[in-house]
């Protein structure tokens, strides 16, 4: 009798082994069973997509990815600034501002200029001259005839009526203005008797020279033949701001030995 029961005791230890290896082996064949069913809906649907939409979006983030990268090339190497577009041809264009020198006389302009110190001679058919722009008398020589202004945006203009050195002809040129003294366009500065300079055989021609830019620019005349009182004679164009250097580049060398 015991013997019998040894034995159908071990009879059922391997029974149960069996069974408990036949359960573990089910559930990973189930497991397998649902990995296989999600990764064959997964290609089932990456075909239903189709080929076309599949490579379109591949390429989109490829050009995206690319965008992104020049996009912050172009920011370091222009610091982090953006330059303005004209519309229409697209060409870069750079804001500037400008002013106008006006004409201090009215009349025919029989010379004028260009380079370093631009330079207008008007033949006046008036006997006052008065301020081509706001700013302030810097010098009046002593004879009366001459003088200088540097305007509000820092041109500096050499203001001269006729061509007589003889202090004795001061008499003909009545300043109406102070050395240091800030004028606003358009007012008086000057007159002056032109028949008693033509009596002395002096040419009673108003010479305007531009004697240099305080804060840099470029000045180009705009005159025509005949000008009229305070009519643009000159225009001063601001000085373009100086590009900032990138960032520094290294060159990184390695010795092998």
């Amino acid at each position: 009798m015991m013997l019998l029961g040894v034995m159908w005791m071990m009879t059922a230890a391997v029974v149960g082994f069996m069974l408990g290896r036949v359960s573990m082996y089910g559930q990973t064949g189930v497991l397998e069973a649902v990995e296989d069913m999600e990764e064959g809906y997964s290609v089932e649907k990456k075909h239903s997509m189709g080929e076309r939409d599949f490579k379109e979006e591949r390429h989109s983030k490829e050009e995206r990815h690319s965008m992104e990268e020049r996009h912050s090339r172009e920011a370091r190497h222009t610091g982090g600034k953006r330059r303005l577009r004209g519309r229409g041809k697209g060409h870069c264009q750079e804001e500037g501002r400008h002013w106008s020198v006006g004409s201090p006389v009215s009349g025919t302009v029989t010379a004028q200029g260009d380079g370093e110190c631009p330079a207008l001679v008007i033949e006046p058919d008036c006997d006052r001259v008065y301020a081509p722009a706001n700013g302030k008398i810097t010098r009046l020589y002593p004879m009366g005839n001459a003088f200088r202004l540097l305007t509000e945006f820092g041109t500096e203009l050499y203001i001269r009526i006729g061509n007589g050195d003889d202090e004795l002809l001061g008499r003909y040129y009545r300043p109406r203005i102070l050395q240091n003294e800030i004028v606003g366009k358009g007012k008086v500065l000057m007159e002056f008797d032109r028949a008693g300079l033509e009596a002395e055989g002096i040419a009673c021609q108003v010479s305007v020279c531009v004697e240099g830019c305080r804060y840099g620019g470029n000045v180009k005349g705009t005159a025509g033949e005949r000008v009229r009182l305070g009519e643009e004679i000159f225009q001063v164009q601001e000085a373009p701001e100086p590009e900032k250097p990138g960032p520094e580049t290294r060159f990184l060398y390695r010795v092998f030995d």
